[in-house]
């Protein structure tokens, strides 16, 4: 008979040898029954779990016992197919399916004897119950590192675990410390609380993530892909970052359907919690805007966890996302709700929410384009005054000081770290000295020349800026540049109607006739009074437009009185 032959260990800390001595028992025993090992049919899985059916060793196997490559599946012992009794029995039936008998060694069951279906289901059970109970002395050790002060795998950016108390050697010959316990990295932490400052000066996820890839700056996981949404937005939210760490949240099921791994969240009762302000890398009334920003943006969308459609909390998405630049800012004068645009044609009209619901009289439009040119142009001869250029030569000389406030510290990180390479290049240069080259070896050497090269390279630009001394323009040159303040602002609408609304307050606009005896708006702002309305010539040369404006205007002027189905007055 054509046999197969297939073996697993579990964990790293156990030997590669475990593979060799697995497949020896098989071949002593097929010598005995007289079985064939097909050289070419000998699988492993090093490192797998038995509770994994995701095997690259064991989907081959069964892989090919659907062809019907071979008779019988030699086994030192059925843990070696899965520790979990479901997961085997499936296995089981599915190699039996195909006509394949199953031997294991250490067990002594045949599948081709009757009285073997017994023996399987016991020792089925039996391997599911010493996975269970690994399982628990495992999280009963984890919790006694936990009691006696120390980190158990709680990895996290910003964190480095180093080793504490007496360090003895394992029968293995490796470093074991009493414990380990975390401790702040400086150069993840300055990125932390940078992602954290720009949350809260109000960048969007997407554009964090931008920056942050376009800087190179380099994340936990070295990835092509870089940073991601979902990777900061788990940062913004990671509560170690104020000294508040908490264990033994949650706990990893496998889906016996689809065999994927869920994180499900444990019972409060069962957190290992405590506060350690030594680890505190955010302060806490940044940590308090963030979170309070988050609130708000989370409003914007509809649903969440645990619900279906729209929430009753649910907020405007313009207030956070402006599509134009003065989106989400004005109100009605008249009736106090939302000034929208109300029509597309043409860049669109602005009118009231209030009055195309029916419970405003309002029936003034005025053109998007028309009311961002008056407020913009309000907004540059503001900006343009003598006095406010300098308080904006102040500014400018404040914010490059913030900028490079961090130069300094930043110095220092890569001072430490050019230091390290370049003992560790000395290292590599000892071993070859020695005569212990390698291939490997070579290419380490390589790779650290690089590093050192790109570091220094790194060293000097951060200590030219260091020295840049900040020289204010002339006036003639800020005000050249302010009379294109409109274009700039038009470059990223989100991000510029955020900060014209900081600017300008709320925008009340009020209708009124006026000397010329046709409608217009006065916006109020924190500026300034200003008058929007167009050329009379303009409005009145257009014949077409959209057909929300034709229907606006009808409306504006033959108001009729609105009936219900049956014909009778509505109020």
């Amino acid at each position: 008979m054509r046999a197969a032959i297939y073996a697993r260990y579990s964990s790293e800390n156990q030997r590669p040898e475990s593979i060799e001595d697995q497949i020896g028992a098989c071949r002593r025993l097929a010598a005995e029954r007289g079985f064939t090992v097909l050289e070419n049919h000998i699988y492993a899985d090093q490192a797998k779990s038995g509770a994994r059916r995701d095997r690259l060793g064991l989907s081959a196997l069964l892989a090919s016992g659907r062809n019907a490559q071979f008779d019988v599946l030699l086994v030192d012992d059925l843990s070696r197919i899965a520790r979990d009794n479901y997961l085997m029995l499936s296995v089981l039936t599915e190699l039996h399916f195909e006509g394949i008998r199953i031997v294991s060694v250490a067990d002594g069951l045949d599948s081709n004897e009757e009285e073997s279906t017994l023996g399987i289901q016991i020792r089925g059970i039996f391997n599911e119950l010493q996975l269970r109970d690994l399982k628990k002395k495992t999280l009963r050790g984890q919790i006694g590192q936990k009691q006696r002060g120390f980190s158990v795998g709680e990895g996290t950016y910003g964190y480095r675990s180093v080793p504490v108390g007496t360090i003895r050697m394992d029968k293995k010959g490796r470093p074991r410390p009493d414990g380990y316990k975390m401790e702040i990295e400086l150069r993840e932490a300055t990125i932390v609380l940078r992602v954290f400052k720009a949350y809260a000066d109000g960048l969007s996820l997407t554009r964090i993530v931008r920056m942050l890839n376009e800087e190179g700056v380099p994340g936990r996981i070295r990835s092509s892909k870089g940073w991601s949404p979902a990777t900061v937005s788990r940062l913004l939210n990671n509560e170690k970052y104020i000294g508040r760490w908490a264990w033994n949240r949650t706990e990893s099921r496998r889906d016996p359907r689809s065999g994927c791994r869920r994180r499900l969240e444990k019972p409060q009762s069962e957190w290992i919690s405590h506060e350690d302000e030594s680890l505190r890398i955010v302060p806490q009334d940044l940590w308090e805007k963030v979170r309070a920003r988050r609130q708000e943006v989370r409003r914007c969308w509809p649903g969440g966890k645990g619900r279906r459609g729209f929430s009753k909390e649910q907020g405007s998405r313009e207030k956070f996302f402006p599509t134009h630049l003065l989106s989400g800012t004005m109100v009605c004068g008249k009736c106090g709700a939302a000034i929208a645009q109300v029509s597309g044609k043409a860049g669109g009209y602005y009118g009231c929410l209030g009055a195309a619901r029916g419970t405003c009289e309002n029936k003034t439009l005025v053109r998007r384009r028309l009311a961002e040119n008056v407020i913009l142009e309000a907004v540059q001869k503001q900006l343009s005054a003598p006095d406010h250029v300098g308080y904006v030569l102040k500014r400018v000389e404040e914010e490059v000081g913030r900028l490079y406030s961090h130069v300094p510290e930043t110095i220092h990180l890569r001072e430490i770290e050019l230091g390290a390479e370049k003992r560790r290049l000395a290292n590599f240069l000892d071993f070859i000295g020695e005569g212990r080259g390698s291939r490997a070896l070579a290419q380490a050497l390589k790779e650290t020349e690089s590093r050192v090269e790109v570091l220094g390279q790194e060293l000097d630009g951060l200590r030219r800026g260091r020295d840049k001394v900040f020289h204010a323009p002339p006036p003639e040159w800020i005000e050249e540049r302010l009379t294109r303040v409109k274009d700039l602002l038009e470059r990223r609408t989100e991000r510029s109607a955020l900060l014209l609304r900081r600017l300008l307050g709320q925008i009340r606009l009020e209708p009124t006739k006026g000397d010329i005896g046709r409608p217009y708006y006065i916006a109020r702002t924190a500026i300034d009074a200003l008058a929007l309305m167009a050329p009379p010539s303009e409005l009145e040369s257009q014949e077409g437009g959209s057909n929300v404006l034709r229907w606006w205007r009808r409306r504006e002027s033959n108001p009729r009185p609105r009936t219900c189905r049956k014909g009778h007055l509505r109020a």
